[in-house]
């Protein structure tokens, strides 16, 4: 496989079309299902060139991912490095903490519902989780465990529970299955409510309604002292 830095700029230019074909057919078709035509069809190239470039059909599975992390994490990122940074300086009190997985989750919310993402990298990350190939321990160490410790984290200071309580941990991960639910459960909502899917006003208002769910967390811990 060669390497991307190595390559003149017509040939970054193929590499990169054959990443962004792989968005599309990955994500409709799972690697197992896709072809190597297919993808060359769609990125406008030879078959030869993914032997090249990538190795194969699995090299280009993983450079999609890569790409995924480099460009949709790097919003998100971020947000996760500063919020460890600030946990790390000190520890926020519980509405400080609230205020901090809200500011997490609404970021995280307003990059899953952008309309390109629901129609192709959130496709192959959702698949991910339920049909794992050997791409999931890169989608998990580069992505998902440091979003869901950072949730945990601050769930622990709003519940006044261990980040590595089983119970905090559940939790995160039902608290982060609030907003996926937006994309596994779209066309539900969608009907249900007659949305478009998504415009700017109806992420706004998903974001507030999770503002609301989030704020029955410090409810229910108040109610139980």
């Amino acid at each position: 496989m060669t390497d991307p830095l190595l390559l003149p700029d017509r040939d970054r230019d193929t590499r990169q079309r054959l990443i962004d074909a792989g968005l599309e057919i990955f994500g409709t078709y799972n690697l197992e299902g896709a072809t190597t035509r297919q993808l060359a069809e769609h990125a406008g190239v030879n078959q030869a060139a993914i032997p090249y470039y990538f190795g194969g059909k699995e090299g280009l599975y993983f450079a999609v991912i890569e790409h995924l992390f480099s460009t949709n994490f790097a919003v998100i990122g971020p947000v996760v490095t500063a919020l460890q940074g600030e946990l790390a300086s000190k520890k926020p009190t519980r509405d400080e903490a609230l205020a901090l997985l809200k500011k997490l989750l609404n970021t995280m919310l307003e990059r899953i519902l952008a309309r390109k993402a629901s129609s192709t990298w959130a496709r192959i990350i959702m698949r991910e989780q339920m049909q794992p190939t050997q791409a999931f321990s890169l989608i998990y160490e580069k992505g998902i465990r440091r979003v869901h410790e950072a949730v945990a984290m601050l769930l622990a200071i709003i519940l006044e529970k261990k980040p590595t309580d089983r119970r905090v941990i559940l939790r995160s991960h039902m608290v982060v299955g609030q907003i996926l639910i937006f994309l596994a459960g779209r066309e539900t909502i969608r009907r249900r409510l007659n949305l478009t899917g998504y415009t700017d006003e109806e992420v706004k208002e998903i974001k507030q309604a999770l503002d609301d769910q989030l704020e029955l967390l410090r409810s229910a811990t108040e109610a139980r002292k």
